[in-house]
């Protein structure tokens, strides 16, 4: 039968110091427990700091790298600018020499057929400034 009297101060007190104990003992296991979380903590932002200094470092590097190559990039399309301007340059300074030929023959020799034209003179041109020759006698003769 139970009654609605209260316990005994000395079995509350044991209880009390049973739960205690109890609590202590949960506490020291989860201690170590807590530890190694701490450890693994500790761990995960070392090797989080690694990989943070080597992407930058990677970063720097690709920037240098990027950096060198538009650079070299802008050289490139500098030097491509200047070799076109210089074969245009030739260009115009063959078309020049092969009309000054050509102005030469018609002054001299008329508007002759070429087969009635006797070589009196001798000219050395490259053989593509033969065919532009042909091709401006060609135009000249059709005009």
């Amino acid at each position: 039968m139970t009654t609605n009297q209260p316990e005994s101060t000395e079995a509350r007190l044991n209880r009390l110091e049973t739960l205690f104990l109890n609590m202590g003992e949960t506490v020291v296991g989860h201690d170590n427990t807590i530890d190694v979380l701490v450890a693994n903590i500790q761990q995960l932002t070392e090797n989080v700091n690694n990989l943070t200094e080597q992407t930058n470092r990677n970063f720097n590097i690709l920037g240098q790298r990027m950096d060198s190559l538009a650079e070299q990039a802008a050289q490139d399309r500098q030097q491509a600018a200047i070799e076109r301007q210089e074969f245009r340059r030739q260009m115009e300074q063959r078309e020049l020499e092969i009309r000054q030929i050509w102005e030469y023959l018609r002054d001299r020799f008329g508007r002759q057929q070429p087969s009635d034209i006797k070589p009196q003179f001798s000219v050395n041109l490259t053989p593509s400034q033969w065919e532009n020759l042909k091709q401006v006698q060609v135009e000249l003769m059709a005009a």
